[in-house]
């Protein structure tokens, strides 16, 4: 709700603005016809070399409002609200009916500037374009035709300078113009003319090309006319003007500040408004945000990408809020690998895309696309795109996993391109911008099937049949990042047989402990299931409780965080008594429930706050090190019916057996069999244990309870935890905390 109320808020502050600034225009009106410019050419929007943002941005500088027609056909009714018409080398031919309204939108006192550039056989003949408007004045450029000048140019013959400029108001303040590869005014007729080329220059034919171009050959031939041409003319025509000039290119954004080019633009508009020129000129910058109707276009992106962001911020949030491991399926591997071949397919699409156009935009000899801004959006947006596209293919081969995060970004940066060449399009020259609108749209489909993927089998990839090939890649030492989402704050610990763990901080504060296995597959996930949910089930204060467990992404145990499992031994007689009690009270819990735990060792036994308590309940039968048995028992603490079927089957008194193996150990600081693993199993067979007493004389008022938990016989040892812990009894002084819980025993 936050977040939706600013966002409201500053649209409503975007519109109040646009309200302001489109309430402001008591001016005079001049309007670009740009109901057919050659390419995106000469527009008021297109801040490209070719555009001519700068002369409109100057025109609203020097005291104008700057408009634009858009939709044909030009009528009478769509003018004679304006003051001046600028055409700026339109690409299309008009009806006679749209001249016919210019002509009288110019007799009844309007303005109209009207601005040629050269043209080619490829694009019409004499009657082209804006020389079918020219005609109807009585005049006409040089169809076919751009001035050349050998000597009075600018880099190329035919960016020739003009000086030769006859004193008039619209001519105020110019020294020397220059004239772009435009044609001459063929026919004057009866207006008058204010600039001529030099004597040195002619008119240069354009010739037909195999690459499909019109080109001068820059040789004067007999056929060409000789300078000086006329260049500039105005036309007082009913109530109104006309000034004709023939090169587009001097008042575009490349080259209108390099001479008085732009002087001339605002004299030829300030003649034709019948006001003086401007005393102080004053110069502009590229765009102006509130010219004509731009502030809406933008006002209108802006809202579009308050929009997009605030849903991007939103699902961003959301994904991180999500902290808990969703349930995962596993994936067939043929799509998974259609997964991977959509991803590298779309970025080597899209590298297509965003690469090889830039190649064109920013190639100079072809102006009719060269565009160097719409080049650089494209290059920021393609290394953008792969960047993030590569991340994404890396985490789904390399970390079998879909970066979410990465495809909401991903998607919010084509989708803000997609707006963004939709709505302010125009600010570009390159013909086609709309096309990557729609290839934008296009580009967004593996992201679309990502998320669709992620929501369906989660963001971890698990290939069916691969299950647990992830946890042969974990670092040794770092929680794997599968469990980030959930844990914070993590450090290593330590491992053993079963696997490594991990110290990890819940997100809500609980700290945990976080049991990894080494190695992990189809068997062993049975027996994990099996043998661990009864694990989950044991209620008791001797007992680490363990809180969840998992199969995928992963498999994983988090459990009660213990700080210290139980030292070695030698220990005083009176506190190896009391931890044995409570391991005691633990398995005889367990015993109850028929539970077994098959495992009890030293690393196994946890000290928690001064409390003793039994972990790994059931992994003996999941341990893949190799200083372990077959049957999954470390050698020193195996009993001999671990080893041998004469003893019979491990029950409850394997426990018992177990447990007595921890007591010696505690009591004199040494195993009870030593050696070699084959000696110790031999052993543990044949052999009696050294009487502790004989390492640690204390040791004697317990001896003969160690030792009958030490018995190979198992009906020779206790028959069960109750009477072991009888016999401890007489030797065991609890402390206060045990007396207050040992009702939860019962």
């Amino acid at each position: 709700m936050g977040q939706l109320k600013y966002l409201i808020i500053l649209v409503f502050i975007l519109l109040v603005s646009l309200t302001t600034v489109g309430a402001t225009r008591e001016k005079t009106a001049v309007i670009f016809d740009e109901t057919g410019p050659y390419y995106n050419m000469y527009t008021i929007f297109n801040i490209a070399p070719q555009g001519s943002s700068i002369f409109a941005n100057l025109l609203e500088t020097n005291g104008f409002y700057v408009s634009r027609l858009k939709n044909s056909p030009i009528t009478y009714e769509n003018l004679r609200k304006y003051d001046v018409l600028i055409l700026m080398a339109p690409g299309r031919n008009y009806t006679a009916d749209e001249i016919k309204s210019i002509n009288q939108f110019v007799s009844s006192g309007g303005g109209l500037f009207l601005v040629a550039d050269g043209w080619g056989v490829e694009d019409g003949n004499e009657d082209y374009a804006f020389n079918q408007i020219a005609h109807s004045f009585g005049l006409n450029y040089s169809p076919n035709q751009i001035i050349v000048d050998p000597k009075n140019n600018i880099a190329f013959q035919d960016f020739i300078k003009i000086s030769d400029i006859k004193s008039s108001p619209l001519t105020a303040d110019l020294k020397e113009i220059h004239y772009l590869q435009g044609p001459y005014i063929q026919n004057t007729g009866s207006s008058e003319v204010l600039a001529y080329s030099s004597s040195d220059s002619w008119g240069d034919w354009l010739s037909f090309t195999d690459q499909g171009y019109s080109m001068p050959n820059y040789k004067q031939d007999l056929n060409e006319t000789s300078g000086p041409l006329p260049v500039i003319s105005t036309l007082n025509y009913g109530k109104g003007r006309v000034v004709f000039f023939g090169a587009a290119k001097s008042l575009a954004n490349f080259w209108i500040y390099r001479s008085d080019n732009w002087k001339l633009g605002v004299n030829s508009v300030s003649w034709l408004a019948n006001q003086p020129p401007p005393t102080i000129y004053n110069e502009s910058g590229l765009l102006s945000p509130f010219m004509a109707d731009l502030e809406y276009y933008i006002m209108g992106f802006l809202i579009y990408t308050v929009i997009l962001l605030g849903v991007l911020i939103f699902k961003l949030r959301s994904n991180s809020k999500d902290k808990a491991l969703k349930r995962l399926k596993t994936i067939k591997n043929w799509k998974y690998n259609f997964l991977m071949g959509l991803n590298a397919a779309f970025l080597i699409l899209g590298i297509l895309i965003f690469i090889p156009s830039n190649i064109f935009l920013f190639d100079v000899s072809e102006m009719t696309i060269y565009d160097p801004n719409f080049g650089y959006f494209l290059l920021t947006s393609g290394i953008l795109f792969v960047f993030l596209f590569s991340l994404i293919l890396y985490n789904l081969y390399a970390n079998l996993r879909i970066k979410v995060n990465y495809n909401y970004l991903i998607i919010f940066i084509l989708l803000l391109g997609v707006g963004f060449t939709a709505i302010l399009g125009d600010i570009f020259s390159f013909p086609m911008v709309t096309i990557f609108s729609g290839l934008g749209l296009f580009l967004i489909l593996p992201f679309l099937f990502n998320l669709i993927i992620n929501h369906i089998y989660g963001s971890e990839i698990i290939i069916k049949g691969k299950e647990f090939n992830r946890l042969e890649k974990l670092s040794f030492k770092s929680l794997p990042y599968e469990l980030h989402s959930v844990y914070e704050e993590s450090s290593f610990i330590g491992e053993g047989g079963f696997g490594r763990v991990f110290k990890a901080k819940k997100y809500d504060g609980q700290v945990v402990a976080i049991k990894i296995p080494k190695s992990f597959d189809k068997r062993s996930e049975k027996i994990f299931i099996s043998e661990v949910s009864n694990w989950e089930n044991l209620e008791h204060q001797n007992i680490v409780k363990l809180y969840d467990y998992k199969i995928l992404p992963i498999p994983y145990l988090e459990m009660e965080y213990c700080k210290s499992s139980l030292f070695k031994g030698p220990k005083p007689v009176q506190e190896v008594v009391f931890i044995i009690y409570e391991v005691a009270r633990g398995l005889n819990y367990a015993h109850r429930k028929n539970i077994i735990h098959g495992d009890i060792k030293n690393s196994n036994i946890m000290s928690c706050h001064d409390v003793y308590k039994i972990s790994d309940w059931g992994l003996s039968k999941l341990h893949t090190d190799k200083s372990v048995t077959l049957s999954g028992v470390t050698p020193q603490y195996a009993a001999p019916e671990h080893l041998s079927r004469e003893f019979g089957k491990a029950d409850k008194r394997t426990d018992i057996y177990q447990l007595g193996i921890v007591f010696y150990e505690q009591l004199t600081g040494e195993f009870p069999f030593k050696g070699e693993i084959s000696h110790i199993y031999d052993s543990i067979l044949n052999t009696h244990p050294v009487p502790p007493s004989l390492i640690n004389p204390e040791a004697d008022i317990v001896e003969k309870i160690v030792l009958k938990c030490l018995s190979k016989n198992k009906n020779e040892r206790y028959e069960s935890i109750e009477a072991l812990m009888e016999d401890l009894q007489d030797y065991y002084k609890p402390t206060t905390r045990t007396l207050e819980t040992t009702l939860f025993d019962k």
